[in-house]
């Protein structure tokens, strides 16, 4: 027993450091990685012949240029690790974005599963500002997704999950976002005029700065969700819930502010 238990212990601190081997071997392999390597080697080589030279003036000449040398290709090298790093994230980025534009306007879903893998692997590289207008999105998980100033013009967005998503400074107008799930999603300084939010659960998201200009809300969920200092003209808020609603510094219509008031007030009364 004890034996079998030494086995499975082996074993696992052995498939631990084939996992760090290869981590590392990953690692090296990146121009980043090869620099660092290159550099290490040109400071031993270095480090040798300041012990065998330092003391002759020669020598002292010589090794004056060598660390010179090191230096500057040890700058040069991080400096081109870096570019090729930036230009590869370039190329990977346009690619995908082409990708995106070739499904534009295709209401399948495969043009979806298509456009948000594509999404995927663009916040991945760390890009949110991707063009997605005229998309269909419809029934998408974009949960936790960043969408930060993305063009999401007339993009259809019903029933899209997006929770925790960061769509902050986006412009969503006209889009549909019909029964779409937006709970605790950022969405400071998006544009959202014209834009159908019809039953959408928008519970403790942040709307600040936010544009709802003839926006659609009817039967939407707005559960301690922050308005504060949003435009909220001529929005369509008939069925809408709002409960614990932060308006300050809200721009609406007056007859808007009170029948939002006025639903908060109905909530509280029924105790709900």
């Amino acid at each position: 027993m004890v034996l079998k238990r030494r086995g499975k212990l082996y074993h696992r601190v052995l498939a631990i450091q084939k996992l760090q081997y290869s981590r590392l071997l990953r690692l090296i392999q990146t121009p980043i990685g090869i620099t660092v390597v290159v550099g290490l080697f040109l400071i031993v080589i270095i480090s040798v012949l300041d012990i065998r030279y330092l003391e002759t003036t020669n020598g002292k000449d010589i090794l004056i240029e060598a660390h010179g040398l090191l230096f500057d290709i040890f700058v040069f090298g991080v400096l081109l690790a870096y570019l090729n790093k930036f230009l590869e994230k370039k190329q990977k980025s346009e690619r995908y974005q082409e990708e995106i534009d070739d499904f534009r306007g295709w209401e399948e879903k495969e043009a979806k599963y298509r456009i948000v893998g594509n999404i995927k692997r663009l916040n991945k590289i760390g890009y949110g500002r991707i063009n997605l207008s005229n998309c269909y999105l419809a029934h998408a998980d974009l949960h936790q997704a960043n969408l930060v100033k993305a063009n999401l013009k007339g993009a259809d967005l019903s029933y899209a999950d997006l929770r925790n998503a960061d769509l902050s400074y986006s412009n969503l107008s006209d889009a549909d976002l019909s029964n779409a799930d937006l709970s605790n999603a950022l969405l400071r300084g998006v544009n959202l005029s014209n834009a159908k939010l019809n039953n959408t659960n928008l519970s403790r998201a942040s709307l600040w700065r936010a544009k709802l200009i003839g926006t659609e809300l009817s039967g939407a969920q707005l559960k301690k969700t922050n308005l504060m200092e949003t435009d909220l003209t001529n929005a369509k808020i008939k069925e809408a819930f709002f409960e614990d609603v932060n308006l300050d510094h809200a721009e609406m219509d007056k007859d808007l502010r009170n029948s939002i008031k006025a639903a908060q007030q109905s909530l509280s009364d029924s105790g709900i």
